[in-house]
């Protein structure tokens, strides 16, 4: 039904100032968006200034700890060059005894204790600190140093050397040095604060505290006291872990950060904080920010300005043709044409409103016309469109229910559409997973097949392409796909080309492949690998061990008892004592050594980049652990060798 003009309308509102609100309401939005892009852009550089100088610090703050300990490391290796420590059982040390007091200034060192091999204290100068015994055990058994911070009142750096004679380790060095010196040097490379957390003691637990640590050390404690008291009762340590925050005191801005001082363990105190004083940056930041937002309304404003004047200026002769519009939704053409008529008398020129109203009269003409046979394309339309929805709604049922992964990704890599399967395959809902780039489903490992589908993307690869690889779903499981891509151009020039990708699980013919294949090469009763395997891997040894200049060690073994142990007692206990035989041998032999059931009670032992006294040791550790073992079977003990 069509809607008839019927009068006047009850309100006018002009359309100059309909454009002038629609102008200048987009003016103001494009203003806003600009103005907000400045300031995200403003915010972003000054986060990354912010970010290159977190880490700056980070980095000079754990240089200098690792400097400190390297300091440490290098007197220990002063002291062990004195001739004195040749042996640990000489009483006293008169060379460090004479010279402590002048190395303890030099050095900057806080105590120096000497442990005998056992782990036992010898001596100490200076300041007696603890040293865990477990860190002095395992410094001993590597026979490298070990590094830990120790805080019982203050905290000091400790390091642990071995002290090594003669090829032997023979006892150890502890020397401690006050975590003071990186302070001070962290504040003088930096002009920032720093300060060491560490966990509360028994007389700290009783204090009202959020954070279960304490300031061990702090640099400027009268102004960052206050500070460290404000930032514990709004975050916690776990939160200046993950990132940095910001606070504001007393219109000041500081920033701070909590560390870990031991890289292998961030998680474990003690931690440094870091704090630094941003405030004439952050209010730099504010200015600039206030300047972007003054200069950007001063030119919307006088943008609006000059809008409304063109406006003004253009919009007189539209009056005509807006009331004789309502006559083409009555059909009253020749009415129309008599209203619209364009006037000859144009005091300004012919400009575009004058040639809108030709135009219109043109149109008129055309549009009885063009009833009809609009009226005849809309309902053919109408007929082919229910027909395509048909064939489409045909073909996207058959991709839902296929067995199979379809997927068509872009060029770049980005998934447009997947089917169930698929969404099976990729353990993902289907809103998760559009948009996602195809190649973050794939494990790093697989190289060859990224580089083969980013050729077939960039059109060096035409045809089919097949791959046997690896999916990664989105839980992180792993499963064995069988990928065919190919480059798939519509029929239509102004559609982009995308790539068409299928993929078959193939997981569970993987899984019965590995277990053909173990079955293959090794032996089911000992676990160890079988002769055809011994055969290959010797082989491979061998040419290894020529290619690159080193010697194989090849062991035969056979067993003494094995047969006498089976004709007493029966097969179940020869197979018994196989299994335990294979299981005490691969506990001498090294991770890289081979060991191989050939046959019977026959064992091989391949072992590369051996020397002769290494395996004359193996041997009798072999011999010497078989006859010091004792097989029982039936009530009857048995030495095997």
């Amino acid at each position: 039904m069509a809607l008839m003009y019927t009068g006047k309308p009850r309100f006018f509102f002009s359309l100059k100032w309909k454009l002038a609100i629609l102008f200048g309401g987009v003016f103001l939005i494009l203003h806003s968006i600009f103005s907000y892009l400045s300031y995200l852009h403003a915010v972003e550089n000054f986060s990354a200034q912010r970010e290159q100088v977190q880490n700056s610090h980070v980095n000079i703050a754990r240089t200098l700890t690792k400097n400190a300990f390297l300091d440490l490391e290098q007197f220990a290796e002063l002291l062990s060059s004195i001739n004195e420590f040749s042996t640990l059982t000489q009483k006293p040390l008169p060379t460090l005894d004479e010279n402590w007091s002048q190395w303890q200034l030099s050095w900057g060192i806080e105590n120096v204790a000497l442990f005998d091999k056992q782990g036992e204290r010898i001596k100490s100068w200076g300041n007696r600190l603890t040293v865990e015994t477990s860190t002095i055990a395992r410094a001993l058994r590597n026979e490298t140093p070990e590094h830990q911070v120790i805080c019982p009142d203050d905290c000091f750096q400790q390091a642990i050397v071995p002290v090594i004679d003669k090829s032997k380790t023979i006892g150890a060095l502890s020397l401690s040095r006050s975590f003071a010196d990186v302070i001070i040097k962290y504040r003088q490379a930096t002009h920032s604060d720093i300060g060491i957390l560490v966990a509360n003691g028994a007389d700290d637990m009783a204090r009202k505290h959020r954070w279960s640590y304490r300031l061990s050390g702090m640099t400027t404690p009268e102004k960052n006291g206050f500070i460290f008291a404000h930032v514990s009762e709004r975050y916690t340590v776990a939160e200046l872990l993950a990132s940095s925050k910001t606070i504001e005191i007393d219109n000041a801005f500081f920033e701070l950060r909590v560390i870990a001082v031991n890289e292998n363990n961030l998680a474990a105190p003690p931690f440094f904080l870091l704090i630094d004083d941003v405030t004439a940056s952050t209010r730099n930041l504010n200015d600039i920010l206030k300047q972007v937002w003054l200069y950007g309304l001063i030119s919307l404003a006088t943008s609006l300005l000059l809008l409304l004047f063109l406006l003004h200026l253009s919009l007189r002769n539209i009056t005509r043709l807006s009331q004789a519009l309502p006559l083409l939704s009555m059909h009253r053409y020749d009415q129309f044409r008599k209203q619209v008529a364009v006037k000859k008398d144009l005091a300004f020129g012919y400009d575009e409103l004058h040639r809108l109203n030709q135009t219109a009269l043109t149109l008129t003409d055309q549009l009885q016309q063009l009833e009809q046979k609009d009226f005849n394309n809309t309902s053919m339309l109408l007929e082919k469109t229910r027909e395509l929805a048909k064939e489409r709604d045909f073909i996207r049922q058959l991709i839902e229910v296929a067995p199979i992964i379809v997927i068509t990704q872009t060029l770049k890599g980005s998934i447009v559409s997947i089917n169930q399967a698929g969404l099976d395959g990729f353990d993902a809902k289907h809103g998760s997973i559009i948009g996602k780039k195809f190649d973050i489903f794939l494990p790093e490992s697989d190289n060859e097949h990224l580089n083969k589908l980013n050729r077939l993307r960039a059109g060096q690869h035409a045809g089919l392409l097949q791959i046997d690889g690896l999916l990664v779903t989105e839980a992180g499981k792993q499963r064995d796909i069988t990928w065919l891509h190919t480059c798939f151009q519509s029929a239509d020039p102004t559609e982009k080309a995308v790539i068409l990708t299928l993929g078959v699980d193939i997981s569970e013919r993987k899984i019965f492949e590995e277990k053909i294949f173990r079955m293959a090469t090794y032996d089911s009763l000992t676990g160890l690998i079988n002769r055809r395997r011994f055969q290959e891997k010797f082989a491979d040894e061998l040419a290894s061990a020529k290619r690159y200049d080193y010697q194989v060690a090849l062991f035969y073994l056979d067993l003494d008892q094995f047969k006498i142990i089976n004709d007493n007692n029966g097969h179940e206990a020869g197979d018994a004592l196989l299994a335990q035989i294979a299981n005490v041998l691969m506990e001498i032999i090294r991770s890289t050594d081979s060991l191989c059931r050939i046959g019977g009670d026959e064992f091989t032992l391949i072992m590369p980049r051996a020397e002769l006294q290494s395996v004359k040791g193996v041997a009798e550790k072999i011999n010497q652990t078989l006859m010091s073992r004792s097989f029982s079977f039936a009530d009857n003990h048995y030495k095997v060798s």
